[in-house]
This record gives C-alpha cells, sequence and structure tokens, in this order.
C-alpha cells in the first residue's frame, strides 16, 4: 500500500474493504459486514454503511467485545462450507459446530485446513495482510467472496435440458444398463435418469468416472448441488480433477489364443476319471470363450479334472466351429445342445452328465490362473459341510476385489495373473462365508447336487437368480456358501449370455425373492458386517508391500506434527534418492497405526483401515513380513496406550531387517513425552529416575514400561540421539546404551551475516514455531503481561502460532499464523524487524529446528541453558543461554532481555561458525549400512513402476 499515492484513507475506500482491510483499530470491516450487512462478498463499503446508519448504529459495535463473539459471527458464514468431516479427520472432533469453533480459533494458526481443496497457508502467502486481520483464511475468502455466485458458476443452477445435453455425448449408455437393472427395466432415457436421479444415488456414468468418489474428493460441488459428471465435463477435467482413483486404463480387451498356443496344452481327463468336472456353458463371445477354455488347459493342477463344454446353439458359427476343431484333438468332452435351452438348461444338462462329480461352473468370459482348482478343492477337502466355493474377482458383486459389490474395470498395478498369486499368498487357505456364491465361477459338491438336485429351471428360465435360489437350498440343508480368499479369477462379465440380461434380470430376482423371502434381509446383513473386509485388507497390504519393493524401509512415527515429523520427512525424502522407499506406520491414539507409503498415493487401496496392534496383531506381523524391511526406523511411539506400544515393540523385533530408533522425545518415561505438566511446568526427572507419583495428571507409566523401553533399546541395532545432551539424560534413566550421537541433516539457506543493531526505542522479541506449553507459550504470556504492566520498551511477535492465541493477543502479541518453510519464517522475522530471537522452550529439547533458522538468520539468539539448544549454541560458539529458572520470573526474564548486549554474539564464549550435519550417504553414514549389509542390494523398480501393458493372460 505504500506505493498507492491516494492516501491511507482514499486506499480504503477504494479498495482497502474490499479486502477486508481495517481503516482503525476499534472498527472490523468484515465484522461489521458480517454482523449488520450479512452480504455474499464486499459490495458495500462497510464503514460507510455504518456512517449512513444514523441513529440505528447507535446499538451497533464497530469491534467484537470479545475473540469468541468474533468466532461466532465467522461461524455462520463459514458454516455452510466448511468440511467437518474432513477436518474431524485431522483432529479428532467429531462434533461439527466444536470442529468448526476450533478451526475458526486456533486450527488454521496450527496449519489446518477446513476442507481438502483449500489450501490455508497458499493463501496467506498470496494474501498476506490477512495477517494482521487476526482471522482465518478461509473465513476471509468465504467473507470477501461471493462464494454463493461462484457455486452458481460452477453448474448448480443449469437448466436439467442442459445438463443432460452435455453429458450426452460422454454416457456410457451399455454400462449404465448393465450395471443397474432396475434403469434398464423401467424403460427410462438413462442419461435422463442419471441427470435428474442417478447421480444423487452414486451411480456412475461410465466405467471410468466414479460419481461417490468425485464427490468424496470435491465437496466444493456441495455448495450448490452440482451434477459431479458434469462438472467434471464443464470444469473439473480441465482443473486436472480425478474421475476416480486408479486412472483411465481399462483392463485390456480379452484375445483369443493364437493357433500355435493350442500346441502347449494338455487335454482334460475324462468325466469318468476326473476329480472334479469343470463345466463351461458356451453361447457368445469368440475371444473370451476361446481365452478362457486356453487358461483352464494351461494351468497345471495336481487334481485331475475334466473340462466339459456345452454349446448353447451359439449364433457364432465361426466359435462353433473352432471348439469342434478343438474337441476333435480330444482336449475337452465337448456337446452341442440339439436346441437353445438358455444358461439354467443348459448347466442342468451338464450336471446330468457329471453324475455325482463335485463340478466347477466357470462362464467363458473369465481367465483362471495357477493352481486354482487345487485350491478350490483343498477348501472343500478342509470342511465337509462346505457346499459351494466362489473366488475373489474383479467383477463378482460380494466377491468383488478391490472393492467390493463393484465390477472393477479400472485396471490395477498387477496384471490377474499377479493379483491370484497375491491372493494365494496374503490369504492361504483363508475363507469367508457368504450368503450366496457367484456363478462365474462356481464350486458345487457332487453329494450336496445329489440332494438337493440341480438348479431350478423353470422358476429361473434363461438365468440370473438360479446360483442365489441354489446357494439358499445349501443353507436350509445346513451346509455352507464359502468366499475363497486365496483365489482370483478375471471376470469380464456379461458376454456369453448377454442379451438376455435386461429381459431376465428382473423376473429371476422375482422368482427368487418368491421363493427366499428372507434373501434380500441376509445379503443386507453380510453387506453392513462385510466378513470379507479383512481378507481384502490382506490382498491391499500384500500389494503395497509388493509396490514398496525390495528395498524398503518403515518409519514408525507419531501424528503430533513437530520435529520429529519434519525429521522422518526429510530422510524418506533422501532414501528415496538412494532407491530404498518408505512404508510409514503413523500411530494414532490409543492402539491403532495407519499403514501409508511416502511421497505418493501408491496402489489402490480402498480396504485399508486404521490397524490396531493389539486387534490386528497378526495382520501387521503378516504385513512386516511380506514387507521384509531393510530396517524399522522407529520416531516415535507416543500416543500408543502402554499395552499397544509394547505389543508394536514385539512385532518389531520380530520383524525382518535391522531395528533403528531415534530418541525424539522423552515418552518412554512421560506419557506427554516432553516431562512438563499439565500446569506447564517442567518436572525435571527428579533424580533421573521416572516420578515416583507424576504429578502432570496423566496415568504415569508403569516400571514394567520403563523397563520394557529399556530392553527394546538395548536391543536395538542403531541407536540415535540428535544431541549429546539427549543421550546423556536417556542414559541417566536407563544406564549405559549404545548410543550414537547424529544432529538431524536439514535443509536450510547459508547463514546470513549478522544484522547490524535496528535503532529504536522498543526490542523486537521474535519467537519461532508452533509454540505449546512445553515450548514456553506461558513464558511468553507472563513475559508479554509484565511487559504490559510495567510498560517496557519490548514487543513479542511469534513467527508461527501458540495454542493460546486470544491470551496472547490480549497481551499485545502477535502471531503470523504457521510459515510454510523456513525461507518464509527467515521473511517474516526481517519483515517484522526482530531485534533477538527467543527459544522460550521449558523442557530439554532433543534438537529445536526453529533454532537452527535463528542462526542462519544472523540476529542473536537467546535460549534457556536446557537440553539441545544450550549444547548447540555452546558448540556453535555464539548465543544467549540464560538461567532456566528464568523461566518462572518473568519480571527477571525481561529484564535480562532488555539488558543483553545484542552486539555480542554469545555470552560466555567468542563467535563460532555454524555448522549443520550432512550425510553424503543415509544408507552409509546416518543408518551405518554397507555394502555388505541388506540394503547393499541394488535398487529395484516396484512391481507398480512397469511400463509394459498389463496383461489378462
Amino acid at each position: 500500500m505504500s506505493d498507492y499515492g491516494g492516501g491511507p484513507l482514499d486506499h480504503y475506500l477504494r479498495h482497502g474493504f474490499r479486502e477486508g482491510r481495517d481503516p482503525a483499530p476499534n472498527f472490523s470491516t468484515l465484522y461489521y459486514k458480517d454482523r449488520y450487512l450479512k452480504t455474499a462478498g464486499l459490495t458495500r463499503n462497510p464503514l460507510e454503511a455504518h456512517a449512513e446508519a444514523g441513529a440505528a448504529r447507535a446499538g451497533r459495535s464497530t469491534r467484537a467485545a470479545t475473540p469468541e463473539a468474533f468466532h461466532a459471527v465467522q461461524a455462520d458464514v463459514v458454516r455452510p462450507y466448511f468440511d467437518a468431516r474432513h477436518y474431524g479427520s485431522l483432529t479428532g472432533l467429531a462434533d461439527p459446530e466444536t470442529a468448526l469453533l476450533d478451526y475458526l480459533a486456533s486450527g488454521w494458526r496450527r496449519g489446518l485446513d477446513p476442507r481438502p481443496d483449500f489450501d490455508g497457508t497458499a493463501y496467506l502467502q498470496a494474501h498476506p495482510h490477512v495477517r494482521l486481520l487476526n482471522v482465518s483464511p478461509f473465513y476471509h475468502y468465504v467473507s470477501t467472496t461471493q462464494v454463493p455466485a461462484f457455486a452458481e458458476a460452477h453448474g448448480d443452477r443449469t437448466p436439467l435440458s442442459e445438463v443432460i445435453a452435455a453429458i450426452r455425448p460422454h454416457f456410457d449408455v451399455a454400462h449404465y444398463r448393465a450395471s443397474y437393472a432396475d434403469v434398464a427395466a423401467s424403460g427410462i432415457d438413462p442419461v435422463a435418469h442419471y441427470a435428474s436421479h442417478g447421480w444423487k444415488e452414486g451411480r456412475d456414468p461410465t466405467e471410468l468416472f466414479w460419481t461417490s468418489y468425485y464427490v468424496r474428493t470435491n465437496p466444493d460441488l456441495t455448495l450448490g448441488g452440482t451434477n459431479p459428471f458434469f462438472h467434471y465435463l464443464r470444469f473439473g477435467k480441465a482443473e486436472g480433477r480425478k474421475p476416480n482413483p486408479l486412472g483411465n486404463a481399462k483392463w485390456p480387451r480379452t484375445r483369443a489364443p493364437d493357433a500355435a498356443d493350442w500346441n502347449g496344452v494338455s487335454a482334460a481327463a475324462p468325466i469318468e476319471a476326473a476329480r472334479v468336472v469343470v463345466v463351461v456353458p458356451v453361447y457368445k463371445g469368440y475371444d473370451e470363450t476361446l481365452r478362457a477354455l486356453h487358461a483352464v488347459l494351461s494351468e497345471a493342477q495336481a487334481a485331475r479334472f475334466s473340462l466339459l463344454v456345452l454349446n448353447d446353439r451359439s449364433p457364432d458359427a465361426r466359435l462353433t466351429d473352432d471348439l469342434r476343431a478343438l474337441a476333435r484333438r480330444g482336449l475337452f468332452t465337448y456337446h452341442e445342445n440339439p436346441e437353445n435351452l438358455g444358461f439354467v438348461g443348459t448347466i442342468n444338462r451338464a450336471l446330468d452328465l457329471t453324475g455325482a462329480r463335485d463340478v466347477i461352473l466357470l462362464n467363458s468370459d473369465t481367465i483362471v490362473y495357477g493352481d486354482w482348482i487345487d485350491r478350490l478343492l483343498a477348501h472343500a477337502a478342509r470342511d465337509p459341510l462346505v457346499g459351494t466355493i466362489t473366488p475373489f474377482s474383479n467383477n463378482a458383486t460380494i466377491c468383488s476385489y478391490p472393492d467390493s459389490d463393484r465390477n472393477n474395470t479400472v485396471a490395477l498395478e498387477l496384471s490377474p495373473r499377479a493379483l491370484d498369486a497375491a491372493a494365494a499368498a496374503a490369504n492361504p487357505g483363508r475363507w469367508v462365508e457368504v450368503p450366496t456364491g457367484v456363478g462365474f465361477c462356481f464350486y458345487m459338491r457332487g453329494s450336496l447336487i445329489a440332494e438337493l438336485g440341480p438348479l431350478d429351471a423353470e422358476a429361473f428360465g434363461k438365468g440370473y437368480g438360479e446360483e442365489n435360489d441354489y446357494c439358499m437350498r445349501v443353507l436350509k440343508a445346513g451346509a455352507r456358501n464359502i468366499l475363497a480368499a486365496d483365489v482370483f479369477v478375471y471376470h469380464s462379465g456379461k458376454i456369453s449370455f448377454s442379451e438376455v440380461y435386461d429381459s431376465e434380470y428382473t423376473q429371476g430376482q422375482a422368482a427368487l425373492l418368491a421363493k427366499h423371502p428372507d434373501y434380500t434381509l441376509r445379503i443386507e446383513r453380510f453387506v453392513a458386517a462385510d466378513p470379507a473386509a479383512d481378507v481384502r485388507l490382506n490382498l491391499d497390504l500384500y500389494r503395497l508391500a509388493r509396490a514398496a519393493g525390495p528395498r524398503a524401509a518403515v518409519f514408525v512415527v507419531h501424528a503430533k506434527g513437530g520435529g520429529a515429523s519434519v525429521h522422518a520427512d526429510h530422510l524418506a525424502g533422501r532414501l528415496a534418492e538412494e532407491g530404498v522407499r518408505v512404508v510409514t506406520l503413523t500411530v494414532t491414539d490409543g492402539a491403532g497405526i495407519a499403514v501409508g507409503l511416502f511421497g505418493e498415493d501408491g496402489p489402490y487401496m480402498p480396504n485399508l483401515r486404521i490397524l490396531s496392534v493389539l486387534d490386528d496383531y497378526r495382520i501387521v506381523a503378516r504385513f512386516l513380513s511380506w514387507l521384509d524391511p531393510l530396517f524399522v526406523h522407529v520416531h516415535s511411539f507416543y500416543g500408543l496406550d502402554t499395552t499397544a506400544a509394547s505389543a508394536l515393540m514385539d512385532l518389531i523385533e520380530a520383524a525382518p531387517g535391522r531395528t533403528v530408533v531415534t530418541l525424539h522425545d522423552y515418552s518412554s518415561v512421560c506419557l506427554r513425552n516432553h516431562l512438563v505438566t499439565r500446569e506447564g511446568l517442567y518436572c525435571g526427572l527428579p533424580g533421573g529416575r521416572p516420578c515416583a507419583d507424576c504429578a502432570c495428571g496423566e496415568a504415569k507409566p508403569g516400571l514394567d514400561q520403563v523397563a520394557r523401553h529399556g530392553a527394546f533399546y538395548r536391543a536395538a541395532d542403531r541407536l540415535i540421539a540428535p544431541s549429546r545432551d539427549t543421550a546423556t539424560r536417556i542414559e541417566a534413566i536407563f544406564g549405559p546404551l549404545a548410543i550414537t550421537v547424529a544432529p538431524h541433516e536439514e535443509d536450510l539457506p547459508d547463514p546470513a551475516p549478522r544484522r547490524p543493531l535496528r535503532a529504536g526505542p522498543t526490542r523486537r522479541i521474535g519467537v519461532l514455531g508452533a509454540i505449546g506449553a512445553h515450548k514456553g507459550s506461558g513464558v511468553v504470556h507472563a513475559l508479554a503481561r509484565d511487559a504490559k504492566r510495567r510498560d517496557l520498551a519490548l514487543a513479542f511477535t511469534i513467527i508461527g502460532y501458540s495454542d493460546i492465541p486470544e491470551k496472547m493477543a490480549a497481551m499485545g502479541v502477535v502471531e503470523t499464523g504457521r510459515y510454510a518453510d523456513s525461507e518464509e519464517a527467515l521473511a517474516l522475522l526481517a519483515r517484522h524487524e526482530i531485534d533477538l530471537v527467543l527459544i522460550p522452550s521449558i523442557w530439554p529439547e532433543t534438537y529445536c529446528y526453529t533454532l537452527s533458522i535463528a542462526l542462519v538468520s544472523g540476529l542473536p539468539v537467546a535460549v534457556f541453558d536446557l537440553g539441545a539448544p544450550a549444547d548447540r549454541l555452546r558448540a556453535a560458539g555464539t548465543g544467549h543461554r540464560l538461567d532456566p529458572a528464568l523461566a518462572n520470573d518473568p519480571g527477571r526474564l525481561n529484564d535480562v532481555l532488555l539488558a543483553l548486549d545484542l552486539a555480542k554474539t554469545s555470552t560466555n564464549e567468542a563467535s563460532g561458525e555454524i555448522q549443520f550435519a550432512n550425510y553424503p550417504s543415509l544408507l552409509r553414514d546416518y543408518y551405518s549400512l554397507t555394502i555388505g549389509d541388506k540394503a547393499g542390494r541394488p535398487p529395484a523398480a516396484p512391481a507398480s513402476a512397469s511400463t509394459d501393458p498389463i496383461s489378462l493372460a
């Protein structure tokens, strides 16, 4: 504004009010506008409106009496656009109103965003004046922008006829009809149905556009009820929004084998010599049918099986000719129906031909892999009550993977063959009881067929419902239907008998419910309980382990942010440069851990959930064994209760690879992890031992838990402390340990030259970072209160944010809000003309990143003579180390801050050179892994990184 020639008042009247700026300390533009004018955006100058109000303005306040009063006004503005579910996932706040008020009061200062599509840090960088208003960036955005008009421009009030016309060229009518039988049966236009109703029900207009996913990942659409497919076509695609989480590659089209491919297959056994008969009914689908038969014959099995192919009067003469030619070569048993019997009639004819043998009904649009028959028969052999078995498939309703009850047509990073191998490895011998099997691949026990009879051709005509009816008969006979979780069969879907689907589906469902009124309830209960969730989860985790590749590391980190998180992120980025991919186990409160792949989305894993270290102990153990990491690096167990922490230690000790531990905090002896009580006092860990009576208000860690940490530390292959001070304190508790002192590596600009002292009557004290009680928020508040009471020439600015912003503001302390990186922090120090950086931490910090920023700023630095900050200043020969007792005496501390000679760089030593840690090779220089270790293996491209096209074969 300094370059504007019209003067401050003119600037405000012309431009400033539109930006939400305040014309005077006692007049808040945004408060007045939203309290009295209630407009969307700043279309009217609130100061002029106040002047024009005349007598009415007598009852109008121009500034909120308390921060809470302003938050209430802000909440009314922001509430329609606030994503409470998203914010709750970041904070654990379940109540939407509590979450909203938390964001407005302090969440934005902690760098939290109100919705996934709004970046508050970026907004503050683009609008630096907003920091001076002391309001959240999202409130400023909503208050100063005509958001409803924005939503309208994105299509929420577009006439329905225009929406239909816009989406019709891109709409997959065949897919919609095939996926939603009720629409097909109704005869209404699928495009019109989707435009008016279908999108609200979560239906998908194409195989690649997932309505529910698009709405979930773009919550701004809910601002005006925008049709998601219309929005994607009109705006989202150009904006880079994703129509689904996987991409635009569908599974490749099935191709018939070449003539030469048949030379390598072995003939199936005759029916009379077979342990099981694979029955393939054929009608249409030339490529799919021949590929299915070739797959059955080319995959070796230990069990003797017969292949029975029945041609139901196929209209494809070429298919019939080829089937006859293959049958003449003796590859399978072949029959042609004298007349078209339909699917059910054809299957029943096959059952007549197989006698009392076990059968596997296999659609002609499937592809099988490996020893699939042996794995299915193994399930049947384990339990004589198993009547039917269905494997996993991409397209098998409740037996579908990765998304249950979806036709998963979008390709994953693994081929179907690799998925089958993954299922066998992830879920060996595991099965889940289901209310019904799915007919695409359907094992039927021969003895039960003899007892129950064949499929009900009279009720189900040409198909759709017959296998569900049979499964209900199995259940009522006291037998079981199961999902074989260790087999995956690819299924194209609705190829052979597709032309009767629309006409027969509704009739089949009616017949099914007439025979079994409880069928729908059974299915609904199964879907709600989802007992197959864990076997799908296993497969997700196995794929994640494969995606991580042979050079993987595991980081155990907490979700609290701070220096430990910064360090872990830095290490993971550096390890990626050395060919090591990092899998994170992020600790949540209690017993939970969240699994992820650092630096990217990783494979699509819709079944992944927060794992319980206790309840999911075996799942976590299997995952670590599949991953086979080079090492597990424990950064912190903070957040886990004592039982869960001990269980996770057991898992890590039993896992492959080395164990590395960094001592970031004191969670091994302090449940608050930083030795500071609820009252904001440093407990001092008297006598170097765990407190006998913990005064912090938390349940104290038991001596057995302290002992467990000690055993874990001693068993670790590498135990790292970021500072000698930390190593000394930990050894005072646990006794001698093999601790390696290795300071954190940082990405920092070169240290600035010593800044000349600023002339001015007031000494400006800067405090860097996220300042909670252990970081000295109480100290800063007390200093500001004392300075205000005594009218001292001191001003305090937090380059960052505190946990008590309202109290800070009341004492005149300025908070800038979260900074994005060290460069922005340095720029803020310069902008606020800071004279001295104070690190007011009252606990023995283990490293302190903010000290590094202070050191490179060229400004004088003061710390309490406690922990790593004091050690680092002592080693660098710079800075001012203050008596820690001053933390509890704000008057004396203010006097010391005023008396410090800022021309001197140190209170005790001559100025030295500032040095930061550097590890040319993390594996060698930080982790001490050499060529002879497991990490010496050369980098290998992960399976998901292959550029080869995915094959169905």
